[in-house]
């Protein structure tokens, strides 16, 4: 990166006020830009993905049974994906990218899965999920910036960081002062200080932070320490939000207040993805970036409104649970969105054009994770853009593999060794 764009607080705290502003400046009506998918081509879409859903899961089945052509159903199960990928029409990322690299990311990703089964097996899918879809953002970010596709070290440690570090802060048997010590490690040692880990957790902390490390020696240059560092107080202040809201004011953040976390940890989590791009990156980056975080940190916001309701967390999404708030904001989603899009040149506008469309995706899936916070008329509008049926996609929502019982998670568990080792 050129002194040009160097980072320091000051700089990104400019950058964080105006991605607000333009957030406050998003429009809150319903986007005239969303394409209408007929519902025929709804029902097709349904059909085809029943008949893949079918024809995975027999392959699945025969894998993991005991047998001595193990290796020929392997390979069947990979003809079989690399079949879907080729032809599928939901999605169509085969539309944006040749086999060749789509084969590349393929492994690429099987070898990010292997890495991570490697250094910590006992992860259940919730957090093997958490870890693979960080790397899949870089991922992104690698092809929108036309780069060759390759495992990068430093990206697994980075992407296994959150899920190490979230399970640890989230366990309720640690206590504040184990978590107060826990985080104060990992600043010592993105400081630079010798640190020692007091237990294993630790250790392998200290790990995934040595493979940036190994990567980017301070001495050259020591602005991802900068970034990690800002990321973890953005970690820290997002803290504020899990308190319960009770009649003592001071618990309750404003909405300014919370908007100012959401960009500042979504901001800077995507920004670190984009840092391991072996690419230079502009003030236009710099602005894409920070944004499409927070539009990330919004998305998942949206699908968690219950729970964080529930667990008495302060997010945009549950400020305020009427039907008209949650459908304004969505709508302001959108348009944030759009907006951001249409503003960012990329260097592959054919992936761009992909991911716009998976971002989509990405908002209407959410909401079938919170749809009860929304009216009606609101899921029947905004079903005319979805590529299936609302019953269909809640049903897809439901069917995800980390919402599965413990049993069945290790079963799965088992059979994704067996595919990738």
């Amino acid at each position: 990166m050129g002194d040009y764009m160097e980072l320091d607080r000051n700089k990104l705290n400019s950058y964080f006020e105006e991605i607000k502003i333009c957030w406050s400046d998003a429009k809150a009506t319903f986007p005239d830009f969303l394409r209408e998918v007929s519902y025929t081509q709804k029902l097709h879409n349904e059909q085809y993905l029943q008949s893949v859903a079918k024809q995975f899961k027999e392959q699945l089945n025969k894998f993991s049974r005991p047998s001595i052509r193990k290796r020929e159903e392997k390979k069947k199960l990979f003809l079989l994906v690399n079949k879907i990928m080729a032809e599928e029409t939901v999605i169509g990322i085969h539309q944006y990218m040749d086999s060749q690299t789509l084969e590349a990311y393929q492994e690429e990703l099987i070898e990010f899965l292997r890495h991570e089964r490697t250094f910590s097996p006992e992860l259940p899918f919730e957090s093997i999920g958490q870890g693979i879809r960080n790397y899949i953002v870089y991922i992104m970010f690698n092809e929108l910036n036309k780069k060759r596709p390759g495992f990068n070290t430093a990206c697994f440690g980075y992407s296994m960081l959150y899920p190490f570090t979230d399970n640890y802060i989230d366990n309720k048997a640690y206590s504040s002062q184990d978590k107060h010590s826990y985080n104060r490690l990992i600043r010592d040692k993105l400081e630079g200080k010798k640190v020692t880990p007091s237990s294993s957790y630790e250790g392998k902390t200290c790990e995934l932070l040595d493979m940036i490390e190994a990567s980017y020696p301070r001495h050259q240059d020591n602005t991802i320490y900068t970034l990690l560092l800002l990321m973890l107080e953005a970690q820290e202040g997002s803290l504020k939000q899990h308190r319960r809201p009770s009649k003592v004011q001071t618990h309750n953040l404003t909405l300014d207040e919370i908007l100012d976390i959401s960009v500042k940890k979504g901001g800077l989590s995507v920004l670190i993805d984009r840092f391991f791009v072996q690419k230079e990156m502009t003030e236009h980056d710099l602005t894409f970036y920070l944004s499409f975080g927070l539009f990330l940190q919004l998305a998942d916001d949206l699908q968690d409104i219950g729970q964080d309701y529930e667990e008495g967390s302060q997010t945009l999404f549950t400020a305020n649970l009427g039907h008209e708030a949650e459908e304004q904001l969505v709508n302001k989603l959108l348009h944030f969105l759009y907006g951001i899009m249409d503003q960012y040149t990329s260097e592959n506008e054919g992936f761009k054009q992909f991911l716009i469309s998976n971002c989509y995706q990405l908002i209407y899936s959410s909401i079938a994770g919170s749809k009860e916070f929304f009216s009606q008329e609101y899921l029947d509008h905004l079903e005319q853009y979805l590529p299936v049926t609302f019953p269909y996609l809640e049903k897809m929502y439901l069917n995800r593999l980390d919402n599965i019982d413990m049993q069945n998670q290790e079963r799965y568990i088992k059979i994704l060794d067996e595919l990738i080792f």
